[in-house]
């Protein structure tokens, strides 16, 4: 038997080495829940490596190494137990809630390792006989009730706070108690085979595809709401009244100035093109292409407002990366509601620069101004602004901060920190490399 069980547990360690090499790589490992993962993976492997060892030296004249492997097994097997524990509660959201069923936990996982130094002055749960082979003790039994005492106190928590969980959660959850559970019971009935090693190795393998399942299904929620977002941004722009000034200012022209009508239907052309482009878009783009967009739109703007509308740049960089349409929206807010609600216009500034940390857009206009506090209040719905904060945050960590005041005017500082900067321009060359 003992072949069967070392080829059980390299069995394991390669799923093991598996799952860590898959989180190691791909993991968030600024997530509490990966780094717990990660223990429970190295852990398991050097409880399977243990029992693999003990079982290989198992009544052979080496009764040291024999004695090393099950003592490494029994103990490692404690601390996987507790960071399991953890793991699930923490998932659950009950770990810092619910401090008794932590200190429960706690406990027994500590009786449990000292039961297990106990054991090599007792033999309480396995003993070494002259032969040099390893029995189990007359207290084997409680070395896996612990183990089902903890698991079963989890369950019950968790099952007793279901609302607060995920559905798929709370559809796996006897999943995630109950098969360990069986597994440990199977051990005290079964006593060739070795189960401990296998069962908790498939277990993990259980949570983690789960754990991929959820995640995969979260960022393809995450993309649905960026494009449906997307999508409103795009209609706010190509709004009815805007295209029916403009439109009216060129037929104006084509009376007055027929040159400059036909330079302001390139202009729109250009406009609504980029809008499509954006639209279409599922990544960020360059800053560059971003600014030009907006140029396109003040230009348009400047046709109907003329000397009421003025417009100065201080692009320092535009080597960076950035959501389609995030900067638009908040020169759209300027010109609407802002210079051209003075009688006498106003100006907008257009800045973009690097610091140390991060690329800095500031659009920044002396038009009428608000007072925040009662915009934020007032119960309307500022969808252009919100979209553009979520999508800096989603696509790219960046944020979007704005401060006005009645009279003197607004600023909207859009932040983009290198590092969301870095994988923003990996994954726009990556798709450009691909078409």
């Amino acid at each position: 038997m003992a072949e069967i069980n070392i080829a059980l547990e390299c069995f394991g360690s390669i799923l093991t080495l598996i799952l860590l090499g898959s989180l190691l790589l791909h993991g968030d490992r600024s997530n509490p829940s990966t780094r717990l993962f990660v223990g429970m993976l190295l852990v398991n492997l050097v409880s399977l490596w243990a029992d693999a060892w003990a079982w290989y030296w198992n009544g052979t004249e080496y009764v040291v190494w024999n004695w090393l492997g099950n003592f490494l097994q029994y103990l490692s097997g404690y601390v996987l137990l507790f960071l399991y524990c953890q793991y699930l509660l923490v998932r659950a959201s009950l770990w810092t809630t619910c401090p008794w069923i932590r200190r429960s936990v706690s406990a027994l996982c500590l009786l449990g390792i000292g039961l297990t130094v106990l054991t090599q002055f007792t033999g309480l749960f396995y003993t070494i006989t002259p032969e040099h082979l390893c029995l189990r003790g007359e207290g084997f039994w409680l070395s896996q009730a612990i183990g089902l005492v903890a698991l079963a106190l989890v369950g019950g928590v968790m099952g007793l706070h279901r609302k607060g969980q995920a559905r798929e959660e709370r559809e796996l959850l006897p999943a995630y108690v109950l098969l360990p559970m069986g597994i440990l019971a199977a051990e005290l009935l079964w006593t060739e085979i070795t189960l401990l090693g296998i069962g908790a190795t498939l277990t993990l393998v259980l949570v983690f595809v789960n754990v991929q399942l959820q995640r995969d299904r979260r960022l393809r929620a995450q993309d649905k709401e960026l494009a449906e977002k997307k999508i409103a941004i795009m209609l706010s722009q190509i709004q009815p009244h805007f295209l029916y000034n403009i439109l009216g200012s060129i037929e104006w022209l084509c009376e007055t100035n027929p040159q400059k009508a036909q330079e302001a239907t390139d202009e729109l052309a250009r406009f609504l093109r980029g809008n499509m482009d954006s639209l279409q878009s599922t990544r960020v783009i360059p800053a560059s292409r971003e600014l030009e967009h907006v140029r396109c739109y003040l230009n348009l703007e400047r046709i109907r407002f003329g000397a009421h509308l003025r417009v100065e740049y201080a692009i320092e960089t535009s080597d960076f990366f950035l959501p389609a349409l995030s900067l638009q929206p908040l020169v759209e807010n300027a010109v609407r509601h802002g210079v051209t609600k003075r009688e006498e216009g106003g100006t907008i500034w257009i800045s973009a620069r690097e610091t140390e940390e991060s690329y800095q857009v500031t659009i920044r206009d002396d038009g009428v101004g608000f007072d925040p506090v009662r915009v934020r209040g007032d119960g309307r719905e500022h969808v252009g602004i919100e979209n553009v904060r979520s999508r800096l945050t989603a696509q790219c960590g960046g944020t979007l901060c704005i401060a006005s005041q009645e009279g003197v005017g607004t600023v909207a500082q859009v932040r983009i920190p290198k590092t969301g900067d870095t994988q923003g321009k990996e994954s726009f060359d990556a798709d450009h490399r691909g078409g």
